[in-house]
């Protein structure tokens, strides 16, 4: 009978022989999984890398398009004060050669057909200049918007790629 007991395995051994089967099965595991998960993980990487660069970039190209829009908005408001200055200039001229030519009159009718006159040819005069500096600021308007638009159009195209993706 003391044979029969020896024979036997103990729990103990029976517990350590199923730990190093179960450890070897889950290193075997483990072996087989490794290579392919380092397989598939490389091209997700790359794709990761790949649209982060993109991302990068496309936000180094809208914040050139807003330098750029930034820089006509500049110039062209230099332009434009320039045009007001000079249409301020032009009218105050206007103002002094109808000041004169009412100084010079010699009668009360003449006075009032030169004011009558004066006041006509300012009014054009005002809104000959004040339609220049509306096309100057809408061209203006038209320029600054220019890159922002065209960066808004490129963010639509790659919005499209990616739903279609």
């Amino acid at each position: 009978m003391l044979e029969a007991i020896q024979s036997k395995p103990t729990t103990s051994g029976m517990v350590a022989n199923g730990l190093a089967t179960a450890r070897q099965a889950a290193d075997e595991t483990a072996a087989r999984t490794r290579g392919p998960m380092q397989t598939n993980l490389k091209p997700a990487a790359e794709a990761f890398s790949e649209a982060s660069n993109a991302a990068v970039q496309f936000g180094r190209d809208n914040l050139e398009a807003m330098a750029q829009s930034t820089q006509i908005y500049l110039t062209g408001m230099q332009d434009l004060g320039r045009q007001y200055v000079m249409a301020v200039q032009g009218l105050t001229q206007h103002a002094l050669e109808g000041s004169k030519a009412l100084a010079g009159a010699s009668s009360l009718q003449g006075a009032l057909a030169v004011q009558m006159d004066l006041t006509r040819a300012s009014v054009q005069l005002a809104f000959k200049e004040g339609a220049k500096l509306q096309h100057a600021a809408l061209q203006l308007t038209e320029r600054v918007c220019a890159p922002l638009s065209q960066r808004t159009t490129a963010a639509l195209e790659q919005t499209k790629v990616s739903r279609a993706a």
